[in-house]
């Protein structure tokens, strides 16, 4: 993680170039103190991403610096949040120099999911707890509260006794095929026990005091009809007919629209079936050829469909909220009610087999359920089902879902575009690839259309390991294709230039030859001959990132052009030099 120098040093272009505040940024002038509404902001980023606060910054004048008290508003701010928040925020706080003129500047982090959501105490929980969106905060509702608050255990939803069902309300097929399925697979447990037992060990029904009853889960795995006491748990499919969702001139709102009801394996078959409907095929290169496939990988979608039908919340706050899938012409999203649960990182989704079941009840059940007509189970339950629609997706040569946590709701969305389709084998003729594998040019695709990429993301695209990852991107950069930068708590790797725009026209993504790199020594050397400066200084005449002048920086001290000042390169009080065979010479 960068220091607090370096990320207010990289957040000042973004809060100038927006103008506004930013989702993990927030700029106050602060001039008459520390601002009362800071803390619902420390809130916030606690709930959401974390983020960075600037006390100091003018928003009215370009952010610039303000003469205030540093010392005083990080002593007060620290206070605030030890005192006024529940759990108690400590956060890193620094006292960084800006435009000549010292400011405070803090880093939020993100809680875990165990210690969801910070509250301001003095409003209390409900009215107390906020979000972050875009560039403000705002309250979080009942329902979001309810669903950080449950990721601290493990809830039981799936568990509750449905008022009026009965035996007779379960699917006899469905309920005979996971008798069979258990009793030749699960040992002499469930070989020697009656129905009713292996029903009741299953949590398909329970006995409550002197209540005896179908589950929830017991319910929606094998009910003939779930939706007859639960008319919104269900899957809504629609295929529409423009990016943004908007209807057609003449008045067309869907290509298709179905609500899909029955259990969730019959939901999860029948997902898949609309879908086919609807998709095109679509040509990727394969080799030395080309094949023609589905614009989407249907063991990805089935994948997406019953992880969404699995963990989705099921407190009655949620039964109103159908399963989402949505095709658009450019993508598909498949969405569900509740954010994540549990200690589980969005990062490593695709990445690791992790796994953690809002509904433990049902997931366990679902191991046994089979989805018609394959002889398929509905999941594993392993936390491998999203590595399978990473690796579904990378054998079609497309590139990860990108994954949309809100708290209130849980969003996977695929784009239908293949990464090396013809535009992009043509834009990669324009670069020398020769020194690069499979992998790295994959992964120059992704960037094409995306311009950053994290080491779990590249991770999942190519299907290496973290070391494996770390080396080939640091191989792009070396060829000074990429550069490292950071966000938030782990680094990003982006397309050299694509803040600054230093050399996009060398990665022009219309087929032009490339440019060659522009050479900074020069321009670096002027600067300096005026004495040492920090790297910062350097970045903001030269209109570039911090990390895009360190590279040169290092670069020329490999050469002996220049050297740091302090032997502590990162503290923020070394500067840059010339070498002394370098230095301009006094002939005064």
């Amino acid at each position: 993680m960068p220091d607090i120098a370096t990320s207010v040093n990289e957040a000042l272009p973004k809060l100038r170039a927006a103008k506004t505040d930013l989702a993990t940024i927030e700029a106050k002038a602060a001039a008459g103190g520390l601002p009362t509404s800071i803390i619902e902001t420390v809130s916030a980023f606690a709930n959401t991403d974390g983020g960075l606060i600037i006390l100091g910054l003018d928003e009215s004048t370009q952010f610039a610096a303000l003469d205030v008290d540093a010392a005083k508003l990080a002593t007060d701010f620290a206070s605030a949040c030890s005192d006024q928040l529940d759990p108690p925020i400590r956060p890193e706080v620094d006292i960084v120099e800006v435009d000549g003129k010292a400011i405070m500047a803090a880093a939020i982090d993100e809680l875990s999911s165990t210690r969801k959501p910070c509250f301001v105490k003095a409003r209390g929980i409900e009215r107390g707890s906020y979000v972050r969106t875009f560039d403000g905060d705002r309250n979080l509702s009942t329902y979001e509260v309810h669903v950080l608050k449950s990721s601290r255990g493990q809830p039981d939803d799936d568990g509750a006794i449905v008022e009026g069902a009965t035996l007779d309300d379960l699917d006899s097929d469905l309920i005979n095929r996971l008798l069979h399925r258990l009793r030749s697979t699960r040992g002499q447990v469930f070989a020697q026990a009656n129905d009713e037992e292996i029903l009741s060990m299953m949590g398909v029904i329970v006995k409550r005091g002197d209540e005896r009853g179908v589950t929830l889960a017991g319910l929606l795995a094998l009910g003939r009809f779930p939706q007859q006491f639960f008319p919104q748990l269900d899957v809504t499919f629609v295929a529409l007919p423009t990016p943004s969702g908007e209807p057609l001139d003449d008045g067309t709102r869907f290509l298709d629209n179905q609500s899909i009801d029955g259990p969730i394996p019959r939901m999860v078959a029948e997902s898949l079936t609309a879908l086919r409907r609807n998709m095109k095929r679509r040509s990727i290169v394969v080799g030395l050829g080309r094949e023609d496939r589905w614009e989407y990988p249907e063991e990805a979608v089935r994948e997406l469909v019953a992880n969404a039908l699995m963990h989705r919340d099921y407190h009655p706050l949620a039964h109103g909220t159908q399963v989402r899938v949505a095709l658009y012409p450019d993508r598909l999203e498949v969405s569900s009610p509740g954010g994540l649960h549990g200690p589980v990182s969005r990062e490593d989704l695709f990445t690791e087999s992790v796994s953690s079941s809002r509904n433990a009840r049902l997931a366990k059940l679902l191991e046994d359920v089979e989805v018609e007509p394959t002889g398929r189970t509905v999941c594993e339950n392993r936390g491998s089902g999203l590595l399978a629609t990473a690796a579904a997706l990378r054998d079609a040569g497309m590139e990860p879902p990108q994954i949309f946590d809100a708290v209130r709701e849980f969003r996977m969305v695929i784009k239908n575009h293949g990464l090396l389709d013809d535009e992009a084998v043509a834009w990669l003729s324009t670069i020398d690839t020769a020194q690069f594998n499979d992998r790295q040019r994959l992964a120059l695709a992704f960037l094409r259309r995306n311009q950053k990429i994290t080491n779990q993301q590249y991770r999942s695209l190519t299907g290496c390991d973290p070391l494996t990852a770390t080396r080939e991107l640091t191989g792009l950069a070396g060829e000074n294709l990429i550069e490292k930068t950071s966000d938030k708590r782990w680094a990003v790797w982006m397309l050299l230039g694509t803040d600054n725009s230093e050399i996009q026209a060398r990665l022009d993504f219309s087929g032009k030859p490339p440019q060659p790199r522009r050479d900074r020594r020069a321009q670096i050397k002027d600067i300096l001959e005026s004495g040492p400066q920090p790297a910062r200084h350097l970045a903001e005449e030269l209109q570039m990132t911090s990390q895009g002048v360190l590279q040169w920086l290092r670069l020329m001290e490999e050469d002996g052009e220049v050297e740091a000042t302090s032997e502590k390169r990162r503290s923020r009080h070394n500067q840059w030099r010339l070498s002394d065979h370098d230095a301009p010479v006094d002939n005064a």
